[in-house]
C-alpha cells in the first residue's frame, strides 16, 4: 500500500510565499498535483512566487497528474455542484479517492474550509498549510512555526486567529 499526497492550490501558493515548497517533499517525498491545480497555480495568476513552484516541477517535487478520464471529469463536477467547490479541489478529491479505490493510503492538503468539509464528508484524511507546518516542526524540519505563520499574514494568506493562536499552542510556541 503506497502513501500519496496530493495538494490544492492554496497550500501550494501559500508555502511558496513563504520560500516553505521544500516542506512539502521533505514531509511527503513528491506530491501529486492534478492538471486544473497545477494550470491554477503556473498559468493561472501572476504572483511573485509562481517561479518558485514552476521549479518544484521541473525538480519533480511537484507531480502533475495528466490522466482525467470522463468519469473522472464527471465525478469532479458532481461533487462541485454538491459541495460549492472549485474545480481545482474537486479534482484533488476525485484523484484521492481514486488512489483509494486502487488500495492506496491518500492525503489531501487543502486550506478551502468547503473543499475540507467536503473531503472529510468523503471519508478523505485532509491536512492544511498549517497542519504541513506543524507536521515540519514536529519532524525538526523548522524550528519555530510563529515567524512562518506570521509571515503567511503579513502576505495577504488569511490565518484566523484562533487558527494561528491553536498552532502555536500545539507547536509548543
Amino acid at each position: 500500500m503506497a502513501r500519496i499526497v496530493i495538494a490544492d492550490a492554496g497550500p501550494l501558493i501559500a508555502l511558496a510565499r513563504i520560500n516553505q515548497i521544500d516542506l512539502l517533499n521533505d514531509l511527503f517525498g513528491p506530491v501529486k498535483v492534478t492538471s486544473v491545480v497545477a494550470d491554477e497555480v503556473l498559468r493561472g495568476g501572476d504572483f511573485p512566487d509562481a517561479s518558485l513552484l514552476s521549479q518544484a516541477f521541473s525538480q519533480t517535487m511537484l507531480w502533475r497528474v495528466t490522466r482525467q478520464s470522463q468519469d473522472n471529469l464527471s465525478q469532479a463536477k458532481s461533487l462541485m455542484n454538491l459541495y460549492q467547490i472549485d474545480e481545482g479541489e474537486a479534482s484533488s478529491m476525485v484523484l484521492a479517492q481514486q488512489a483509494q479505490t486502487e488500495g492506496d493510503q491518500a492525503l489531501l492538503i487543502m486550506d478551502d474550509w468547503r473543499g475540507r468539509s467536503a473531503a472529510q464528508h468523503a471519508g478523505l484524511p485532509v491536512v492544511g498549510t498549517v497542519g504541513v507546518l506543524l507536521l515540519a516542526k514536529q519532524q525538526g524540519q523548522v524550528k519555530h512555526i510563529k515567524p512562518l505563520l506570521l509571515d503567511l499574514h503579513q502576505h495577504g494568506y488569511f490565518l484566523s486567529q484562533r487558527l494561528i493562536d491553536s498552532a502555536l499552542e500545539q507547536a509548543g510556541e
